[in-house]
C-alpha cells in the first residue's frame, strides 16, 4: 500500500512535469513573439498584484485595529484571549509567604528561593493534555523532570492555633485539577501555608495564616498506618516513589 502511494505520487509528478514541458514547447513554437513578451509581462503582473494585495491588507488591518480601539468590550475580549494563550507558557510560580508573587517560563531566569524560609518555586506541567496538572516543588534544585509517586494518603489532617480559635483542616494533595504526589516533593511549613491560601476553603486571612508556627498533623497512609507529628521549622514529609519520609527534630 505504501509503495503504491509512492509510485502514484511519482507518476502524478512526472505527468504534470511532462505536460508543462509540452505546453511550454507548444507556445514557444507557435507564438514565438508573444512567448518572449509573456516571459517578461507575467512576472511583472504578478509583482503588481502582490503589491496591491499588500496595500489592501494593510488598509484592512488598520481599519480593524481602529474598530477594535473604538470598542472597549471587543478589545477586552481579544486581550483576554491573548493573555490566556500567553499564560499557558507561564508554568512556574514564585511563592512568597504562601502567595504567588510572580509567574515564569522555563526558559526565563528564575529567582533563587532556596535560601529563603518563606519562598519556594512550584512547577506546573502544562505540556500534558490532562486536566489534572502535576505540580513539582523545585527545591533545592531546578529540575523539570519528575516522577509521579505511588503514595496516596487516606487522610492528611492539620490542626493549628489561631488567636481566637483552633482550626482543623483536611488537606487533599491530589484533586481533579492538581497533583502534588510527585517524588521528592517536600511538605513543610511554607508549603502548608501556601496550600491553605490557594487550595483550602477556610475562612482565614492571609495574616492569620502567616502567624501559624506549628501544624499538628494526623496522617493515615496507604497501609492504614496512623501517624501523628508536628510540622514546624525544619520538620517535613518527603514524598518518595513508594514511601514517605517524616523529617523531625
Amino acid at each position: 500500500m505504501v509503495l503504491y502511494t509512492i509510485f502514484s505520487s511519482l507518476f502524478t509528478l512526472l505527468r504534470t512535469s511532462a505536460l508543462l514541458i509540452l505546453l511550454n514547447d507548444y507556445f514557444k513554437r507557435t507564438y514565438p513573439e508573444k512567448y518572449e513578451t509573456l516571459l517578461v509581462e507575467i512576472p511583472l503582473q504578478l509583482i503588481y498584484v502582490y503589491s496591491k494585495c499588500q496595500i489592501m491588507s494593510g488598509k484592512v488591518q488598520r481599519k480593524v485595529n481602529e474598530f477594535i480601539e473604538a470598542n472597549p468590550h471587543i478589545k477586552k475580549i481579544i486581550n483576554d484571549i491573548y493573555k490566556y494563550s500567553d499564560s499557558r507558557d507561564l508554568e512556574i510560580d514564585h511563592i512568597v509567604n504562601g502567595e504567588v508573587s510572580g509567574k515564569y517560563k522555563r526558559t526565563q531566569s528564575l529567582p533563587d528561593a532556596r535560601e529563603n524560609a518563606d519562598e519556594m518555586l512550584i512547577f506546573s506541567d502544562l505540556s500534558t493534555n490532562e486536566k489534572c496538572v502535576n505540580k513539582k516543588i523545585l527545591q533545592p534544585n531546578i529540575d523539570f523532570n519528575y516522577e509521579i509517586s505511588n503514595v496516596q494518603f487516606i487522610l492528611f489532617e492539620v490542626k493549628f492555633d489561631l488567636k481566637t480559635e483552633t482550626k482543623c483542616v483536611a488537606l487533599v494533595f491530589k484533586s481533579d485539577t492538581y497533583n502534588y504526589y510527585i517524588v521528592n516533593n517536600v511538605i513543610d511549613i511554607k508549603f502548608l501555608k501556601y496550600y491553605l491560601k490557594n487550595h483550602a476553603s477556610v475562612l482565614m486571612t492571609s495574616g492569620e495564616i502567616n502567624e501559624i508556627t506549628t501544624f499538628h498533623v494526623k496522617m493515615i497512609d496507604n497501609d492504614v498506618n496512623i501517624q501523628t507529628f508536628d510540622i514546624k521549622d525544619e520538620n517535613s514529609v518527603i514524598i518518595k516513589e513508594n514511601e514517605y519520609i517524616i523529617v523531625s527534630e
